[in-house]
């Protein structure tokens, strides 16, 4: 698995455009069956399961230290993208470069920070209202998401103690070191990017409250009781130059 080590030029083969820290990060997961990943994916990629079963995630953080990288050298942040907060929705799978994450959906804070990354990696970012209220550590963490055409979301969650031991479950939801993305220009292509971090240090989670509006909205049929949360600290990552497969 890719490990961070500062400064990095390459990632994977691919040289670093962006760097930022992931910050308070919280994810709610459900199982789903694979005939809801049906029709998602362009040709080559399809989904990656665990004990027999697709996996959908609500993912809420705070980005930090957003910046361009060019030569392995970082640039001052871009005005307005170098603080905001990100709640997306995700599941995990596998294509001709190896596992990584397929994004549903992603809703920033920054208008910005949304059409930078729409256009760079062709994610499907929105720019909606978030509000709350996140910190590292032990501590409660809270994001209300609420998007222009009415949908909302929250996530209440307090991180615990320290995981010492993650489960092989907690490692495939967590430790994921690339990403797929549908190119916009030719929709039955799909582009892949590789990411590099730290191994998370994961918490546990209490008092876990959600409303998963977001998550249905993207077609997934799940409760508001995720069956596995999991809270981290921040990590510094560093994103590779999105190749065309």
């Amino acid at each position: 698995m890719p490990v961070m080590d500062r400064p990095r030029g390459a990632v994977q083969g691919r040289p670093v455009v962006m760097s930022q820290t992931w910050s308070s990060i919280v994810w709610c997961h459900w199982r789903v069956p694979l005939e809801a990943l049906d029709d998602r994916f362009p040709p080559g990629v399809r989904p990656d399961v665990y004990d027999g079963c697709a996996w959908v995630g609500l993912v809420p953080f705070e980005m930090r230290d957003l910046r361009p990288v060019i030569a392995g050298r970082s640039l001052p942040p871009i005005p307005t993208t170098e603080a905001f907060s990100e709640v997306n929705v995700r599941t995990y799978v596998t294509g001709p470069m190896g596992p990584g994450v397929w994004f549903d959906t992603l809703d920033a804070s920054s208008r910005l920070g949304a059409f930078v990354a729409r256009s760079a990696w062709s994610l499907p970012y929105v720019a909606s209202r978030i509000t709350g209220a996140a910190e590292d550590g032990p501590s409660r963490r809270t994001w209300v998401v609420e998007r222009a055409d009415g949908t909302t979301t929250r996530v209440s969650v307090t991180a615990g103690s320290t995981i010492t031991d993650p489960t092989p479950l907690d490692e495939f939801l967590t430790e994921r070191y690339a990403l797929y993305a549908r190119a916009w220009w030719s929709p039955k292509r799909s582009l892949w990017a590789p990411v590099a971090h730290e191994r998370w240090t994961l918490r546990s989670s209490l008092d876990v409250a959600v409303r998963a509006d977001v998550v249905r909205a993207a077609g997934y049929r799940v409760s508001d009781e995720p069956e596995h949360v999991r809270c981290g600290d921040a990590a510094r990552v560093d994103i590779g130059l999105p190749r065309l497969l």
